[in-house]
């Protein structure tokens, strides 16, 4: 089961701990990142990290959730209100609200706030994979394709096959490590690339966490294990089993 990460702002410690207790009790796919009791904190917080859900107060003191929304959107996060204001519920969907919750929390209102999440998450997932599809396809449909569609949170980028160095898993995202520094972070995981990318003689699986640009690859190194030295002075380490096919391609 996928890990849905969440971040809790409130500015009340209490608060904060009831509805923790809640989710680690009802809801154990949801993995509370990071919390925060103030609108400052907040907006470091979420500068700091991206998460899926955030749950958020509206009285945050003196200033609103509505202002850190205002400070931070068009950050891509499923946002669940937990407040005891009633009186803010139709501003709050107008900042596209997945839920409004009240306190003292009901089980049953979380619970089905976060299975609206659940499902929010797994559309976009699925409009994500299509459009990705159809956009490679229309490429194949038009000329040889020499790049690869990457989907982010935000947007879609075009990524030439020659630019990339590795790829790394992150769990659910993948890391592209491309040639001038450049990252790009994929919203699928390093799974999903296999038949994309292995099919192109040029990429080769080392390891679970990674698949190497032959072309990027500078020396093998077999002191303290076997790795591919890339030419971003990355070291990338070769699963055993992956050892003797990678010597074969290369000639070794």
């Amino acid at each position: 089961m996928n890990k849905i990460d969440a971040i809790i702002i409130d500015d009340e410690v209490k608060n904060i701990r009831l509805l923790k207790h809640y989710i680690n009790e009802f809801c154990i796919d949801i993995n509370i990142i990071d919390q925060a009791t103030s609108f400052t904190e907040g907006i470091k917080v979420l500068q700091a990290k991206s998460p899926d859900i955030l749950f958020l107060d509206i009285q945050l003191k003196n200033r609103t959730g509505f202002e850190l929304l205002d400070c931070i959107l068009p950050k891509k996060i499923k946002v669940i209100f937990v407040t005891s204001h009633e009186e803010y519920a139709l501003k709050a969907f107008k900042y596209n609200a997945i839920d409004y919750i009240l306190k003292p929390i009901v089980i049953e209102d979380l619970i089905l706030a976060i299975n609206k999440v659940r499902e929010d998450i797994r559309l976009d997932i699925f409009t994500s994979k299509n459009q990705i599809n159809t956009l490679n396809q229309v490429i194949n449909n038009t000329k040889e394709q020499d790049f690869i569609a990457i989907p982010s949170n935000d947007r879609i980028e075009l990524v030439k096959f020659k630019d990339i160095i590795f790829l790394e898993s992150q769990g659910r995202y993948t890391i592209l490590h491309c040639v001038n520094n450049l990252q790009v972070v994929a919203t699928r995981n390093i799974g999903e690339y296999d038949d994309i990318l292995l099919n192109n003689m040029q990429f080769f699986r080392t390891h679970k966490s990674y698949i190497i640009n032959i072309n990027h690859t500078l020396k093998i190194i077999k002191n303290d294990g076997f790795y591919c030295q890339m030419d971003n002075n990355k070291n990338i380490p070769v699963a055993r089993r992956r050892q003797e096919e990678l010597n074969k391609i290369l000639g070794i």
